[in-house]
């Protein structure tokens, strides 16, 4: 399908009222009418920046560091690029110039030149069906419109001119033979004259056959172009109710993701027990037989250590010390367990023993060893049984470019009210056929602190959206996922 096709068919399906993936602006900074704070949400799968007439995000021609074609911003397979058009004016991507097709994040900061307009990118979770009709046929218009409209009103003119020379040229056709019959009837004389033009008449008609000839193939293929659209837009209508199913099947599963508030921890040090309230949050998610799953360094931090703290309780635990987390497990619904990291099941086998000194001492600690990320995972049995449904085979047999929905606390009441908790949804790409170093591999990392432990989710084979790992881990835009087939 053609560049052209996509953008105004996804123009006339958003002016139709349908949800389109879409993405907004900030304007970090004045250009033109727009001010600091302002947005703009674009539904076009493919949007070109600059100072020219036909760019879907257009500036003001006192922008003179912004080429007439700056820049484009592309949706392809569920991932947004930018790719910088100008040679002569830099495009930066968070204070870095481009030069090459380059993956946008939410909240990658754009520049158009080194002292051009700033941009924040976000990935937009608007609704374009709840947008005023207004609204909606203004995007349709700039960004659907306004880059064909040059072609659009060419290819007017040259059908307009095509029907009108041929209606000429049969009227002139008919006038023509009529005169012939007169004339006949009139003057025998004449007739031999007019039977002479009569014949140049026909060269002419037979050329106005051929382009009727023509003209009738172009329909033709007209016609069959058509038809190709009308499969391509099935597919689409297909791809719409799919991702409604899906809408609906994580709104089903949003009561058995819980945020998980490490509320107490408690531990002997030379004697004297020490106490320690608040030390962070994470997510957890209730399956279907009952099984309470996180990530093990929610329920048991110490083995991931960063700090000489997390050392030390590292080692206690290790010499089979007191060191016991307390932690609360709240559901949207108001749901609660409380759990003691003591209770978790892991795979202690994964966890390897190395000395460390600390202060002139040697401890014995227990961490998690290199390429063992696949063991970050943690669970309890629980009474309760949820709705989510996990599929271990899955698990291990993603594929590369297959799109995964993540649920979780991100950055944890930062983000919403403890007595109003919604987990936060996003979406990824899978970066990788089956499992890197043990762990499914993704890309457009969507996931940060307070989402580890957190359901990852994926469609089966029969169209079910079903459990297959853990959030874990990420650096930049590259995560790392547990398999779900990895609990024992």
């Amino acid at each position: 399908m053609s560049r052209a096709t996509q953008t105004i068919g996804a123009g006339f399906r958003a002016l139709g009222g349908a949800n389109m993936a879409s993405f907004s602006l900030e304007f970090l900074s004045q250009s033109g009418t727009r001010r600091p704070g302002s947005t703009e949400t674009i539904v076009v799968p493919y949007a070109e920046m600059g100072r020219d007439k036909s760019c879907a995000i257009r500036f003001d021609s006192s922008e003179t560091t912004v080429s007439r074609k700056h820049a484009s911003i592309s949706h392809e397979n569920g991932q947004y690029y930018i790719n910088p058009l100008s040679q002569t004016n830099q495009t930066v991507v968070n204070g870095v110039p481009i030069n090459t097709k380059t993956p946008l994040s939410n909240g990658s900061e754009i520049q158009l030149s080194s002292s051009g307009p700033r941009m924040r990118f976000l990935a937009s979770q608007t609704k374009t069906s709840t947008m005023r009709l207004t609204q909606r046929m203004q995007m349709f218009a700039a960004q659907s419109m306004r880059p064909y409209r040059t072609a659009i009103i060419s290819l007017t003119l040259i059908l307009i001119l095509s029907v009108s020379g041929l209606g000429y040229m049969l009227y002139e056709s008919k006038t023509q033979i009529g005169v012939l019959v007169t004339q006949n009837e009139i003057n025998k004389g004449e007739f031999e004259k007019q039977l002479a033009q009569q014949k140049k008449n026909k060269k002419a008609q037979d050329g106005l056959a051929l382009n009727i000839k023509n003209l009738s193939n172009q329909l033709i293929e007209t016609k069959n172009k058509l038809a190709e659209e009308q499969k391509a837009n099935a597919v689409i209508r297909k791809q719409v109710v799919l991702d409604e199913n899906i809408k609906k099947a994580l709104a089903d599963y949003e009561d058995d993701v819980y945020f998980v508030h490490m509320s107490k921890l408690v531990y002997n040090l030379n004697g004297e027990i020490m106490v320690v309230d608040g030390l962070g949050s994470g997510t957890g998610f209730l399956l279907d037989d009952g099984k309470f799953v996180t990530a093990l360094h929610v329920a048991e931090p110490w083995y991931f250590p960063g700090s000489d703290d997390e050392y030390i309780l590292n080692a206690l635990k290790t010499q089979g010390g007191l060191v016991e987390l307390t932690m609360v497990a709240t559901s949207p619904s108001g749901k609660k367990f409380t759990f003691s990291s003591n209770d978790f099941h892991f795979d202690k086998s994964a966890l390897q023993r190395k000395i460390i000194t600390m202060g002139g001492s040697e401890y014995m600690v227990r961490v998690n060893g290199k390429n063992t990320w696949g063991a970050d995972w943690a669970w309890i049995q629980t009474a309760e049984k949820g709705k989510i449904k996990a599929d271990a085979n899955l698990s291990y047999n993603m594929a590369d470019n297959d799109k995964v929905y993540v649920m979780g606390y991100t950055f944890g009441l930062s983000q919403q009210p403890a007595d109003k908790l919604n987990p936060l949804h996003s979406s990824m790409t899978i970066a990788q056929d089956g499992l890197t170093n043990g762990v499914v591999k993704v890309s457009g990392r969507s996931f940060d602190h307070g989402n580890s432990g957190g359901p990852v989710f994926a469609v089966n084979k029969n169209g079910e959206l079903v459990n297959i790992g853990i959030v874990s881990h990420g650096r930049e835009v590259i995560g790392g996922i547990v398999p779900i087939g990895n609990i024992k």
